[in-house]
């Protein structure tokens, strides 16, 4: 069901994919963010530039009149470039009077929009006599941790999309390697943060808000299923008791029947006898190795220990790390034309 503002005086709450009409008069486009200057414009639903459409400074638009539908969008006001993590963007739109200081107005819920390109922040198109506002951001981010929400960030921005469109989406699976040689891993809190960071990554490309986590030692254990945020904490503590094994085994795990999409890392400190980058048209598998000697590779990410273990990681650190996770999946959009 379609959301509806709310109420407030003379303005209105857009939350989700609310709705409001004004009166179908000169409109005033605000986009502002504390951390960075944002660029609003107008286009049309295919894109192009909508006319007639007036841009007196950053972050303002004005409409003098609106006789089709036009999406408002925002980007930050640099050419190539995200906006930095933590972005908050606060959009107002209202009818367009200096003389009127009580006039009516619509407000869009704040929106994060870390990491993006660029964000479609609403409709605004006739409606009879009126003029009809509607937001376009309807998903809310699921909570992470601040790692995570970092990660998130990350993903965006190697992708250059929000998240991936439905029908591109993965199971994401992570397998722990839980024999004797990652005990110092374990114990130096770098296994969890790579958890941490995959849950970031998981929110942007999973099917499903939640990793599937499986420990491989003596046994396979799989871990009941946790939100997001908890399942570094999760993986932490079943690592902090379990028993280790010898002898680590990648193919422990069969994936070769799958018929699903599937993005499955494997966390170890070093690539396994058995281990197979290949690629099959569901499965992508990737090899994380977490250590001060690890070298990364195609299908490989190297994680110094001493970039993840005990304090969050630099911002730099954790991009580029990000970006080598995802360059199978970001491969893998270009080859099916969802990215040029």
């Amino acid at each position: 069901m379609q959301g509806k503002g709310i109420e407030l005086m003379s303005g209105y709450v857009l939350n989700g994919a609310g709705r409001v009409e004004l009166p179908n008069r000169p409109l005033a486009v605000t986009v502002a963010a504390v951390t960075t200057a944002v660029a609003v414009r107008a286009t049309l639903p295919d894109g192009r530039p909508a006319e007639p459409a007036l841009y007196p400074r950053v972050g303002l638009l004005i409409l003098p009149r609106v006789d089709s539908e036009i999406v408002v969008v925002a980007r930050p006001d640099g050419e190539g470039a995200a906006f930095p993590d933590g972005t908050v963007l606060q959009v107002t739109i209202g009818v367009d009077s200096s003389r009127d200081l009580d006039s009516e107005r619509a407000e869009l819920t704040p929106v994060d929009v870390s990491g993006l390109h660029q964000v479609e922040l609403a409709t605004i198109a006739p409606a009879g006599p009126r003029v009809a506002i509607t937001a376009r951001r309807t998903a809310v981010d699921v909570t992470l941790t601040d790692v995570g929400s970092r990660a998130r960030s990350a993903a965006r921005s190697a992708l250059a999309l929000d998240r991936l469109p439905e029908p591109r989406r993965f199971d994401v699976e992570v397998d722990v390697d839980t024999t004797m040689s990652m005990l110092a891993r374990i114990d130096d809190g770098s296994v969890r943060t790579v958890i941490d960071v995959l849950a970031g990554v998981a929110a942007v490309v999973g099917t499903r808000e939640e990793l599937v986590v499986r420990l491989i030692g003596h046994a396979v254990t799989t871990l009941p299923v946790t939100e997001l945020r908890d399942v570094a904490n999760q993986v932490q503590a079943e690592l902090d008791s379990a028993a280790l094994g010898m002898g680590f085994c990648s193919a422990a795990v069969d994936r070769s029947e799958r018929d699903t999409r599937t993005l499955a890392f494997m966390v170890t400190d070093a690539v396994p006898a058995d281990w197979s980058s290949e690629c099959t048209d569901t499965v992508i598998r990737h090899l994380v190795l977490v250590g001060d000697t690890a070298e990364g590779g195609p299908g490989v990410t190297a994680v110094p220990s001493t970039v993840v273990s005990g304090s969050q990681p630099e911002l730099s650190n954790l991009s580029a790390m990000v970006t080598s996770l995802l360059a199978d999946v970001s491969a893998s959009l270009f080859s099916e034309g969802v990215r040029r």
